[in-house]
């Protein structure tokens, strides 16, 4: 089997002065080479491809994946019991409908759906560390720590355009706002746990789920193929939609943000457009009394104008891709420090 050059690393040549030290003379000393961090990505490496590590293993990549499906299916579970129990002793659900499997959209319950979420997220982090061995600094793009910035710009440029689409449902004459309790109590839950549910998927989908599968195949293209497909599929399963259009939708979004993680070296940019395009939709379904509707993903309920959106979305992402070389993002893993 050929050598993978990512596995290699090639001692940097030295300059004289290095070469001879003081005190010496006629003693060459040869440099050491880098000595490649078994808890760092290989160098030179794309984001898809950053769990490539000295300690790779197929089934690292594999547990990984399992733990973040065990995770979102283990605490949603647990999330959707705990808001049922608690909106049958408030009284904002039926018995007779949750016996039925009928369960009404509730401030508690999308606050179970978040939390749970972010719940399952935190498993990630150990998929991330322990399973697949990659230090936590990259847990979040391709240079150790969070891109605060990145994500602002990321975050001016998106929220306009996912602003403007949800007004757009506002031009239906059958919306109609509503100021109510309920209302005001769906936005409390929206503001303050909605982005951290968009980051916690970004997290265990881009993030672990695609460079888990990614890791399993040594061309950085396809192991982007890999991971996009893997992760996106996964991303639109469990959402646990009927309708072949949402179906898709789901598939496409996933797809879209993958490839925006490896156009930009990390996630701050999928953060920001999952963020945007969930807090404003939610929001428009909250003062419009249609949070069930928004949540209904039986057969049937979806049409073509779904890939509005994704064409949306693929115009943002070519914006932030122009704008990350612009700005000069790592997109690549760094070299190892000289030893």
């Amino acid at each position: 089997m050929a050598e993978d050059p990512h596995d290699v690393v090639a001692a940097p040549a030295v300059p004289p002065a290095q070469a001879w030290p003081s005190g010496a003379p006629g003693a060459y000393i040869p440099a050491r080479a880098p000595m490649p961090d078994p808890r760092s990505p290989l160098p030179g490496l794309p984001f898809g491809s950053s769990y490539r590590t000295p300690r790779t293993r197929w089934w690292k990549g594999l547990l990984s994946i399992l733990i973040v499906i065990v995770g979102i299916l283990l605490f949603t579970t647990i999330g959707g019991l705990v808001a049922a129990i608690v909106d049958l002793v408030i009284g904002a659900q039926d018995a007779h409908d949750l016996a039925s499997g009928l369960i009404v959209m509730t401030p508690v319950v999308l606050l179970a759906t978040n939390l749970s979420i972010v719940a399952a997220a935190a498993l990630s982090i150990i998929a991330h560390r322990f399973v697949s061995g990659v230090r936590m600094g990259f847990f979040h793009s391709l240079r150790p720590g969070f891109r605060w910035r990145w994500l602002w710009i990321s975050t001016a440029i998106a929220a306009p355009f996912y602003l403007a689409f949800a007004g757009l449902n506002l031009l239906d004459p059958a919306y109609r706002i509503e100021m109510s309790s309920s209302a005001l109590a769906f936005l409390a839950v929206i503001v303050l746990t909605t982005p951290l549910q968009a980051a916690a998927e970004e997290y265990m989908f881009r993030g672990v789920v695609q460079r888990a599968a990614g890791s399993w195949l040594r061309s950085p293209r396809w192991a982007l193929i890999m991971g996009t497909v893997v992760s996106a599929s996964i991303f639109s399963a469990v959402h646990f939609a009927a309708d072949p259009w949402l179906i898709a939708y789901y598939f496409l979004f996933g797809v879209g943000l993958s490839i925006l993680a490896q156009l930009t070296g990390g996630l701050e940019s999928g953060i920001a457009i999952h963020t945007a395009n969930n807090i404003f939709l939610l929001a428009v379904s909250a003062f419009t009394g249609s949070m069930d509707a928004g949540f209904d993903r039986s057969a049937g309920v979806g049409s073509p104008v779904l890939l509005l959106p994704i064409v949306m979305l693929a115009i943002v992402i070519a914006i932030l891709a122009a704008v990350a070389r612009r700005k000069r993002l790592a997109l690549v893993t760094p070299e190892p420090p000289l030893g």
